[in-house]
């Protein structure tokens, strides 16, 4: 979901037809495609056309992107994501102060770890609503510590899945050699 307003009303850069027809035929048809404002902030899966991002911010909402005014957080995030297929970013029409920008920054986006980051945004107003403003601090270190783990954990299976296909492939291989000694 976006954290600024997508409106209807009138915009600098109107979105062109055959925007729509990309939104329509990646994001499915009725999808509603609005420009980015400066100040916004969209999170979201990404579709990389022309001369657009197409970055869908809810069920049939898509935030058309001018690939002109977008700054990706490094080249290799960049080439990463051109390489993927509808990889979660986060775009921030915004400077590092909060202030509003015309050009915007690309950044990777995790909904596992937003998710978590609003969990324990809602324990540290809790706690504090409770009289227990030391509790920052213990928080951000469980999240940070959930979060290793996860990543951990991710990084295991990952491996598992790697060394799985390889043992595989090694079998595929030595099977068409009992079948030519025969």
């Amino acid at each position: 979901m976006t954290t600024a307003t997508a409106a209807t009303t009138k915009s600098n850069n109107p979105i062109n037809e055959s925007v729509k027809m990309n939104a329509a035929l990646v994001y499915g048809q009725g999808t509603q495609v609005y420009p980015a404002k400066a100040g916004g902030v969209y999170k979201g899966d990404i579709t990389i056309i022309d001369h657009h991002v197409l970055q869908e911010i809810g069920k049939n909402s898509v935030i058309a992107h001018d690939k002109s005014k977008l700054n990706y957080v490094s080249e290799e995030f960049k080439q990463t994501a051109e390489k993927l297929r509808r990889p979660d970013v986060a775009i921030y029409y915004q400077d590092k102060q909060g202030k509003s920008t015309e050009n915007a920054t690309v950044f990777p986006f995790s909904r596992a770890k937003d998710d978590m980051e609003r969990v324990v945004a809602g324990l540290k107003k809790s706690a504090k609503e409770l009289g227990m403003p030391d509790m920052d601090k213990s928080l951000d270190a469980l999240a940070d510590r959930s979060w290793a783990r996860n990543q951990d954990i991710r990084q295991n299976i990952k491996a598992e899945k790697e060394a799985a296909k390889e043992a595989k492939t090694v079998v595929n291989k030595a099977e068409p050699e009992k079948s030519a000694k025969r």
